[in-house]
Parts: structure tokens; sequence; C-alpha cells
């Protein structure tokens, strides 16, 4: 029996870490990018004269412009020598008052305390205007900076900030509390300003309800490429050798650098949720949200067909692919549909639904299920689409008719939808194909969804094809622990810096730093980079291992432990149960695993090394 031994590692590299210009240097505070602009105001609280009630305590620092005040009110508190306010025995309350004389559109707190921590999810912001009162939770916080301060106990330096665009208030209160007993509440600064103002450009974004830039009918016969209103997506299915199964679909583009600073690199996006909207304006296509194997559209005398669970069509989402030196960044609301005019349909589309085949290469899946099963010029193959249409509106088997919401959650489980995101961001460009194999219908009732663009003039704006995409941009330099993670890294996935570079947060035995170096999730014990699973086949290995979003792999070999051998240019394949049609939970979405084969694995046996590069 051959035994088979594998070892796993990340490889080390060397990070250059430095101190981030904007931050102070005793309390890790941020200079604003809009401090002393007009319609602004500023303060910095360093030393307090008022531990308890009235009148609270005013900006000391010089050049203050605000009138706000700070007030505690547990009657525990006292001053202590360093200016700072002390509560030993009681949990410090705080409330901050402010009026500006302009219409607020940022609030920014940033405070530093010492010993106990705040109650962070205690922070809250509250406004009153015509229709009652109000509270408003921050965007975000923002870990600043965290060290022991010698016989104090750690000190943390937190940012939190609002939007209040909009609103027409200039009156409002932040209150909050400790987290617990002996609290030093060290200092503080507060930054307003009438108009919206990121705290900086790196911080957690936040993209809601975004309208798209380009939505464009990507059907070979749209007499109105500029400006149609509504588009329709449909199939071609049956003996049509010149269409594209898929063969009515819709391009939607976001320029997403107003939103989100682009050229940031790649990998340093880090995401929690990409959601596409759209809105049914005519139709009565019937509801189903469960992606369909590909062999249930073939015809019913191939080999290869299963009857479907439903004869529902799902509504999908792919990426978009480009040809001809079209690219998502120059391919116009008008531009062309055809490569060659003349040239038939099928591997012509200038802009085509892509999808990522074995080789994580994004290709053109217009024609995966062909035309009519037996002479399609595309052998069928299954796809993996990056998100499949949900409505709430109806449930499945039911009418999808106008007004019904369709959304489309990313699936970024899979790495390489998460990769494409990521790339999207970087050049500041999202685009999307919608698609479905629902067969087209000419003349009598409509049996496919045909919805809202950009131009329908009967749409709301909330019914116009929609982007909310949140998530974070890791700046790899700022590391104001010193613990060999990026600040922002840590605040993404811990909501602090607490969890240093050699804890294990998930306990999945790789610690922080080799999460962080390898691309995977230090809070899901399922996502790191290790062995899935090996097979063995006479003298083949094959290596199923999780792999991360735009990180590449080395693979190297040993018979002996002592000597190594690097695969020159392995060849991964990206895959999943619902890809292969083999293994466990064949069903869509399945873990996407990255896989290589050894195929001269004839030693008794054989240890293996994958890197991340």
């Amino acid at each position: 029996m051959k035994i088979i031994r594998l070892t796993f590692a990340t490889v080390v590299c060397t990070l250059a870490f430095g101190a981030f210009s904007t931050h102070a240097v005793t309390n890790g505070f941020i200079n604003l990018p809009f401090r002393g602009s007009p319609n602004s105001e500023a303060g910095y609280w360093e030393s307090f004269n008022v531990p308890i009630g009235a009148p609270g305590n005013l900006a000391d620092k010089p050049g203050a412009t605000t009138g706000a005040a700070l007030t505690q009110f547990e009657t525990n508190a006292i001053m202590a020598g360093s200016g700072n306010l002390y509560n030993q025995a009681g949990i410090s309350s705080f409330e901050l008052t402010d009026s500006t004389p302009f219409a607020l559109g940022t609030v920014v707190l940033q405070i530093r305390a010492v010993g106990s921590e705040l109650d962070y999810a205690s922070m809250l912001l509250t406004y009153a205007n015509a229709s009652g009162a109000h509270s408003l939770a921050p965007l975000f916080r923002h870990e600043l900076n965290r060290a022991v301060a010698p016989g104090q106990g750690i000190a943390v330096s937190s940012l939190w900030q609002w939007d209040l665009s909009g609103l027409g208030i200039s009156n409002y209160t932040v209150a909050f509390h400790a987290g617990g007993e002996s609290l030093s509440f060290d200092s503080m600064t507060l930054d307003t300003a009438g108009l919206f103002t990121k705290a900086f450009p790196q911080q957690p974004f936040n993209a809601q309800s975004a309208v798209a830039d380009l939505a464009r009918w990507m059907y070979p016969f749209n007499a109105d490429p500029a400006g149609r209103p509504t588009a329709s997506v449909f199939g071609a299915l049956g003996n049509a050798p010149d269409f594209d199964s898929r063969d009515a679909q819709i391009l939607l583009g976001w320029n997403t650098t107003n939103r989100i600073p682009a050229g940031q690199g790649a990998t340093n996006y880090l995401l929690r949720r990409a959601r596409v909207t759209l809105t049914v304006a005519t139709g009565s296509n019937t509801y189903t949200g469960t992606l369909r194997d590909y062999r249930t559209y073939l015809p019913t005398n191939d080999v290869r067909y299963l009857p479907p669970a439903t004869t529902a069509y799902p509504t999908e989402l792919f990426g978009a692919g480009f040809r001809g030196g079209y690219a998502a960044t120059n391919y116009p609301q008008d531009g062309p549909f055809f490569l060659d005019p003349d040239g038939g349909f099928m591997t012509n589309r200038v802009v085509y639904a892509a999808g990522f085949d074995t080789s994580g290469t994004l290709i053109d899946i217009s024609s995966n299920v062909g035309d009519d099963g037996t002479n399609e010029l595309v052998t069928p193959f299954e796809i993996a689409p990056f998100a499949v249409g949900q409505t709430t509106n109806v449930a499945p088997g039911q009418l999808m008719l106008s007004g019904t919401t369709v959304t489309f959650d990313l699936n970024l489980a899979d790495p390489l939808i998460y990769d494409y995101v990521q790339d999207g961001l970087n050049i500041g460009n999202l685009s999307f194909m919608v698609a479905s194999l629902v067969p087209a219908s000419r003349g009598g009732v409509i049996t496919y969804p045909n919805f809202y663009t950009i131009f329908s003039g009967i749409a709301d704006s909330n019914q116009f094809p929609l982007l909310d995409i949140e998530g974070e941009i890791v700046r790899p330099n700022l590391d104001g622990d010193a613990d060999g993670l990026s600040d922002d890294w840590e605040n993404f996935y811990f909501g602090s810096l607490a969890n240093a570079g050699t804890n294990d947060f998930d306990a999945d035995g790789l610690n922080n730093l080799n999460e962080y170096r390898a691309g995977t999730t230090p809070t899901v014990s399922s996502n790191a980079l290790r062995l899935i699973s090996i097979q063995h086949r006479s003298t083949t290995n094959e290596l199923h291992f999780a792999h991360a979003p735009g990180r590449q792999y080395s693979v190297s070999w040993s018979d002996n432990l002592p000597t190594w051998q690097t695969a020159t240019n392995p060849p991964l394949i990206y895959s999943s149960a619902w890809l292969a049609k083999t293994g466990t939970n064949v069903v869509y979405p399945s873990p996407v695993y990255a896989a290589w084969r050894d195929t001269n694995a004839t030693s008794q046996q054989r240890f293996y090394r994958i890197e991340t590069q």
C-alpha cells in the first residue's frame, strides 16, 4: 500500500511597515482632511476640569473652533492628576452636545481611553427635526491605536463617523458609556463639516443603492442601444444554430471611482457583501431562485439529459467579458454588438456573459448549453454564475409581474468571483451581465423577464439597476501596534487591534499572521490554506486545497523531506462539486477548491508543500 504524506506551509515574506503620517504621536488620532475648511469646526480635549455634570468640558487645546461640550454623569468620577476623567468604582456615562452655524453633513469623533475600554456598541447620535427625535448609529468604528500604557492597562484610540447630509440639522448629541469600571478618559477630538467628507479615503466603504452608469440591452436586434428604457433576458434553445443559447443579455456597469478609491491594489479590497438589484418592468416570468443543472436544458433524447426539479428558469448574474480592444473602462453605452457584422452570432459578441473555467480563466458562457443539444458549436458544460436572482415579492412557481424586485447577492465565498470584484474596484469599474435560458416568446404573453434600465421615464430611481457594496481598503504599511498585521485588516475582521499576529482567532491551526499573508479569513476555521482531500490513482496524486482571492501558489514535492523539488509552472485547477458533478454537496453554490495533479507519483511516500507567492 502506498503511503502518502503531505505537509503544507505558507510562504514567509517580508513586509515593510511604517508609521502613518497623519497619526499624532501620543494618541493615534488622525488629522482630518477637511479640518480648517469653510463650514467646518474642530476641537481637541486633552485636559478636563469638570468630572461630573454641568457645565461640562469645552475643548481646551488652542485653536478650537467648536463650542461643543463633553459632560460625564456618573457620580463616582474624579479628576486624575493627569487631567483625565477617571472612575474607579462606577461606569462612566458621557454626553457630547454640539450646535453648529451650518447644516451638518459630517461628524467625526476620536477618543482615547485607558484602562477599561468604552462600550463601543453604546455610541449613538441623536437629533430632532420636524418629524420628531431620531437616533443614528455611526457608519463605523475604526480602531486607530492599541498599546500598553505603563501602570494603567491598555490604551485604545478609536474613530467614529456619521453621515448627516440631507437632514438639515445643526444640533445633535452623542451619548456613550464605559464598558466597565476603572476607565480613564484621556483625550478626544471632534470634527464637523457642512458636507459629508470621508474621514480617510480607505475608510470602510458602503456604497448603497448606487444607480448604474451603463445599462445596455445586449441583443443583436436592439434598435436603441443608447437609451432603451427596458431590457429583457431570454434564451434561444432548440434548432437555432446561428444564435447563442443565452440570446438576450443585459450589460450593467458602475464607475466606482467617485464612491470607492481606485488603484489601491486588488488584494487590498476586502468585501463584506456585493448585491445587484433589478426591477421587473413587464413580463410574466415564473420565478425560481434555484440554479438548474446544465443537463436539464438539453433535449430529452440526449443521453446526458436530466429531468429538472422545476420547469422554471432562473435569472443569473455573471461577469462581463470583452473583445475587440474593448474593456469595462472604455465600452460606451452605444458600443458595437458584433466583432464582425457578417460573422454570425456565436463567439462574435463584443461583450458577453462570462464565467470562470477550471483554469481560472474568464470565458464566454453565452452558449454553455449549445443550441439543440446535438449539433452545437460548443460542447455543453456547466457554469457557476456570480449570483442567482432572488425575490421575496412572490413565491417560487408564481409569476414575477411588473414591480417585482430581483436581487443578486454575489457568491463571495467563491475566491474567483471575489477576485473579479476586487479587480473591478481596483480599476474603478464593475461590470456584470444578466442572462437567462428562459425561452423567447414571439407574440402573445411575454414569458421572460423585462427589467427597467436607467433610461426609463416611468420608473423611480430605486427601480433602476442598483449596486450595493460594502468593504474596506487595506493599507499594508499601516501597523500601529507592530504585530505584522495591517491595522485595516484587523479592524475589518476583528473590529479592533486586540488580536496579535501570533494569535489563532478561529483555532484552525494557522495564526493570524499566516492567514493575513495567505489571504484567508482569520475568523472562519474552514477558510484556511490547508489540504481538503487527496485522490490517488495509479501514479497520479490529485491534491485539493483551499485558496484565496488573487493569490498565486507554488507547489513543491519531496520523497525524503530534506530535498525538495519545485514543480515548474504547475497547472492549477479550480473547481467545485457543482462544476465537477462529483463528490459531496453537488449543488450550487458548492465550496470552490484549487487542485494540482502530480502525474509521476511513483515513490512509496511523497510529501507536498503549497506556498503562497
